[in-house]
């Protein structure tokens, strides 16, 4: 008898707990689809990050040398936002379907202006440095003959444009692309997370990057070298647009500094003639 009773008290907890468990609905991930189109315009990143707008109501990048914690906080702000919207995207979808998910890489019009602080060591002294609205490093920028918009190159080779090759990599956000960097005279790279901002297939208008420098150019008996040397870069740099121009200054760049002054001297006669011993060297040891 007491079997019986314990069997019944039994299926009537089961008969009872069956609705409650049919009521319940599927664990939903809190997604917005919408995430990554805050970042195709400045008005929609202002929208995503409030701390970007100033009083007149304009997009504005902190200036370091002014508000150095309200710079390093609008760049990690901006990682952060950017590396979220992405494990979002990534995590929606099946690698079937992030295969089948391509968008065109973004572009990049010839001036930019730049926002960085940076630390440089020779291995004796610790300098720090920060400059705010200058000519970016990647003024005169343009596509590589050729490489159907992959690749980009810095043409000119002054104090504060050198030679860099720069490449877009798209993402699973439209919007949103990784980005490469190797700069010629200081071997230079952008370190991830470092990313290019804009609408799909268009001009760039942001680019949040980390940076190092493992070389620092100079001369040795009138011969241009790499001289061993460390630096770190935290820098966001923008297109040099009217829409921007509140933000422009005719601050000096830290990053990348370019090659010395006189590094033509690398054709020089004395170069040429250095050059052609080598090769009748090598010829004659082949």
């Amino acid at each position: 008898m007491y079997s019986v009773r314990l069997m019944w008290i039994v299926v009537l907890a089961l008969v009872l707990s069956v609705p409650s468990c049919l009521s319940r609905k599927p664990l939903q991930q809190d997604t917005d689809p919408e995430a990554g189109s805050s970042f195709c315009s400045p008005e929609g990143l202002m929208d995503l990050i409030p701390s970007l707008r100033n009083a007149n109501g304009q997009f504005q990048i902190p200036d370091p040398n002014t508000d150095l914690q309200g710079f390093y906080k609008a760049h990690q702000s901006l990682t952060n936002a950017i590396n979220a919207a992405l494990a979002q995207s990534d995590m929606q979808q099946s690698p079937a379907q992030a295969a089948q998910n391509i968008h065109e890489p973004l572009t990049f019009s010839p001036n930019w202006r730049s926002a960085e602080v940076g630390v440089n060591t020779s291995g004796r002294a610790t300098d720090f440095a920060s400059a705010y609205g200058g000519q970016s490093f990647l003024s005169g920028i343009v596509p590589v003959d050729g490489s159907g918009g992959a690749f980009y190159q810095v043409v000119n080779s002054t104090k504060s444009t050198v030679s860099s090759l720069v490449s877009p990599q798209p993402t699973s956000l439209p919007c949103v692309n990784r980005i490469l960097l190797a700069e010629e005279t200081s071997g230079g790279t952008w370190m991830p997370p470092s990313f290019a901002l804009g609408p799909e297939g268009e001009d760039a208008y942001l680019i949040v990057d980390l940076c190092v420098d493992l070389a620092d150019p100079g001369k040795v008996a009138q011969v241009p070298v790499l001289t061993p040397s460390a630096s770190l870069f935290v820098a966001i740099q923008w297109a040099d647009i009217l829409e921007f121009a509140h933000m422009k200054t005719d601050q000096e760049s830290v990053m990348h500094r370019g090659p010395p002054e006189t590094a033509s001297a690398a054709t020089s006669p004395r170069m040429m003639l250095l050059s052609m011993a080598l090769l009748l060297f090598n010829l004659m040891h082949a």
